[in-house]
């Protein structure tokens, strides 16, 4: 069953349950290999806010949140830099064929609510 949903840039789309699933697991493991793996002192306590994937799979859109006074343009280099190594990782972790292109992107919104 096809749920539609609001994405970060306001469409309004249609992911099935797989989708959603990816999604969250993406988005934990992230999380969990930007705390635990990732030696890159640029990313240090960098979160990831929310995970779209395209419709066929190929590409994941990251939305992540930067420590406060932290340049986002400086801290998207270092994670796309860092892409191939997090593919890798996501693929071992989650058991995939094939890990999407990760395409990061600075989430302001969610920036902006953890300011207060």
């Amino acid at each position: 069953m096809a749920r539609h949903r609001r994405s970060r840039d306001g469409a309004i789309r249609e992911a099935g349950f797989r989708s959603l699933r990816l999604e969250l697991l993406f988005r934990e493991e992230l999380n969990s290999l930007l705390g635990d793996e990732i030696a890159d002192p640029r990313l240090q306590g960098v979160r990831v806010s929310a995970v779209e994937l395209s419709r066929d799979g190929s590409r994941a859109r990251i939305w992540f949140v930067p420590i406060p006074d932290d340049n986002p343009i400086k801290i998207r280099h270092a994670l796309d830099r860092a892409s191939g190594f997090l593919r890798s990782r996501l693929c071992d972790a989650l058991v995939l064929k094939r890990v999407p292109e990760l395409c990061f992107r600075y989430d302001e919104y969610a920036f902006h609510d953890h300011q207060g």
